[in-house]
C-alpha cells in the first residue's frame, strides 16, 4: 500500500501564506498523489484559529475539493493538530461520554459539523478521523505532533501558556497516556478556537500572524524597517532574556532566551524525541508535522529517538516570509513537502516546490490576501 503524508496546510491562514489556495500549486500536488492508495491529512489542514469556523470552511473546502480527481475513492484519514483541534471534538467528547480512555489512535466517522464539510469536499474518497495519530504499519506512527508543545524549551506563546495551565493541572507523569496530554491541551485549545468564532467574517488580511510578528520582531533585524521600529526591535531583543528569566520563576519552567535558527530546530527534535519516548512510539519510525521544519534531509544524520527507532517531519505548505529572504536557496521550511510509505522501508519525502522563486511565493501570498504583489513588503 502508497501511503501519502502531507501536513500542516493550514488553509484559510489570514496571511495568505497556504499556498495550496493557489490552483496552479494544487495541480503540482494534485500530480503527485496520483496513485496513492491512502492519503494521510497529518493536521493543521485548516486554520480555525484566525477566523470563524465558516469563513475558515469558505477558503479551506474549494482547495479541498481540488484534489479530489487524484484521489478517488481512496480512504483519507484526517488527524486533527493543535490549529484544527475541534475536529477531534465529538471523538473525544463521545470517549467521555462512554467513559472510555483516548488510545494513540482512537478513530470516527466525521461527525455531522466541520469534519462532515471536509469528508464531503473530499468525496468520493473515504473519509475516517483519527485521534492523536494513526498507526500505518506496526512499526509506523504518525501524529501531528502538538503533543511535544509540552516538552519544548521555545517560549512560544503557546508553550508559555501551556505551562500556565500545568501548574493548575499539575505535571505530566513520566509515562503519560493521551489523556494525561489532553487535561494540559485541551482547555488552551478550547479558548483559541472559542476565541476565534467571535472575529469579524472578513477580517482584513495580514502578511504576517500573530506568532510569525513576534518572532520577526524578536529575532529578525531588517534593514528596510524605520529607525524608531529598528529601536524598539532592539529594544525588546535585549529585554527578552529578562522576561524569559521572569516567566521561568514564575511558572517553574525550563524556556531558554535563544530563539535563532538552529536552537529551534534542536528545540523541537528534543520536544518530538521526548514526546515520542513518553507515549512509548519511539522504537520505530515516528511521523510528525507541527514545526513546519521537514527533515531530516540529505546529508543530515538520522533524528535518532530514545527507543532506538528514527524521527521524521513532514514539512508544511505554508509560505511564510521571516523564515525566508530573496537570494537564498529554499531552507528546510520551504514548503511543498509530501512524505510517502510503503509495506516496507523507511518513510521518504518528496519536495515538490524547490523550483519556486522567492518572489513568486511572495506574490502568491499577496494574490490570496487580494492585494497586487507590488503593494506588499519586500
Amino acid at each position: 500500500m502508497k501511503t501519502a503524508i502531507v501536513s500542516d496546510l493550514h488553509l484559510g491562514a489570514i496571511s495568505g501564506g497556504d499556498v495550496l489556495r493557489d490552483p496552479g500549486i494544487r495541480a503540482v500536488l494534485a500530480a503527485e498523489l496520483r496513485g496513492a492508495d491512502r492519503l494521510v491529512l497529518l493536521g493543521d489542514v485548516v486554520e480555525l484559529r484566525e477566523r470563524p469556523l465558516g469563513a475558515a470552511l469558505d477558503h479551506a473546502l474549494p482547495a479541498l475539493a481540488d484534489l479530489t480527481a487524484a484521489l478517488g475513492e481512496i480512504e483519507v484519514i484526517l488527524v486533527p493538530g493543535n490549529h484544527d483541534s475541534r475536529l477531534a471534538e465529538p471523538l473525544l467528547d463521545r470517549l467521555s461520554i462512554d467513559d472510555a480512555p483516548l488510545t494513540l489512535d482512537a478513530t470516527a466517522a466525521p461527525a455531522p459539523g466541520p469534519a462532515a464539510e471536509i469528508a464531503a469536499a473530499l468525496s468520493p474518497a473515504r473519509v475516517r478521523i483519527s485521534y492523536p495519530g494513526v498507526w500505518l504499519r506496526d512499526d509506523v506512527y504518525a501524529t501531528h505532533g502538538h503533543y511535544m508543545d509540552l516538552h519544548l524549551r521555545l517560549p512560544r506563546a503557546e508553550c508559555v501558556a501551556l505551562a500556565a495551565i500545568r501548574r493548575v493541572t499539575g505535571p505530566l507523569p513520566d509515562h503519560p497516556g493521551p489523556d494525561d496530554y489532553e487535561r494540559i491541551l485541551r482547555p488552551l485549545y478550547g479558548l483559541a478556537y472559542g476565541a476565534a468564532q467571535s472575529l469579524p467574517r472578513h477580517r482584513r488580511p495580514r502578511d504576517l500572524g500573530p506568532s510569525e510578528a513576534a518572532w520577526e520582531l524578536l529575532a529578525a533585524e531588517r534593514s528596510d524597517r524605520g529607525r524608531g521600529r529598528r529601536l524598539r526591535a532592539r529594544a525588546a531583543r535585549a529585554a527578552f532574556p529578562i522576561v524569559v528569566g521572569a516567566v521561568n520563576r514564575l511558572l517553574r519552567a525550563d524556556f531558554e532566551a535563544d530563539i535563532y535558527g538552529d536552537a529551534i530546530f534542536r528545540s523541537g527534535l528534543d520536544g518530538a524525541a521526548e514526546m515520542g519516548r513518553r507515549l512509548g512510539v519511539d522504537r520505530g519510525h515516528l511521523i510528525t508535522g507541527h514545526t513546519h521544519r521537514g527533515g531530516p534531509h540529505p546529508g543530515e544524520a538520522p533524528w535518532r529517538l530514545a527507543g532506538g527507532g528514527e524521527l521524521h517531519n513532514t514539512g508544511n505548505w505554508v509560505f511564510s516570509t521571516p523564515l525566508h529572504r530573496p537570494g537564498t536557496p529554499p531552507n528546510a521550511y520551504w514548503p511543498g513537502t509530501v512524505t510517502w510509505l510503503e509495506d516496507s522501508g523507511p518513510p521518504r519525502r518528496v519536495e515538490l516546490l524547490q523550483d519556486r522563486e522567492h518572489h513568486e511565493m511572495v506574490a502568491l501570498a499577496a494574490r490570496s490576501r487580494g492585494l497586487r504583489p507590488e503593494a506588499t513588503r519586500r
